[in-house]
C-alpha cells in the first residue's frame, strides 16, 4: 500500500477538493495540477474519476481505512 502524501486544505461548498498540500515537502498544489499528474501515472496512491456530466476529480486508492478518499480538510491549528 502506498503512503498518501496529500492533505486537502481547500474545498468548495459541495466538498470538492480544490487545493492540497504535500505533507512531506509542505508545498501547496492546485488539484487540477494533481489530476494531470495522476493521469500520467506520476502520483502513486491516487487515481482520477470522471462521472458523466461532471468534472474529473482526484481520489485516493482504496485502503483498509474507513475513509478511502482524500483525507478530510486539514486544520493547520493542530
Amino acid at each position: 500500500m502506498t503512503k498518501k502524501p496529500l492533505r486537502t486544505i481547500k474545498e468548495n461548498t459541495k466538498g470538492r477538493n480544490l487545493k492540497s498540500i504535500d505533507k512531506e515537502k509542505l508545498t501547496k498544489k492546485q488539484n487540477a495540477e494533481l489530476i494531470k499528474k495522476a493521469d500520467a501515472g506520476n502520483l502513486p496512491g491516487y487515481h482520477t474519476v470522471k462521472q458523466k456530466g461532471k468534472k474529473k476529480f482526484l481520489r485516493s486508492n482504496p485502503n483498509p481505512k474507513k475513509k478511502d478518499n482524500l483525507d478530510p480538510l486539514w486544520n493547520k491549528k493542530r
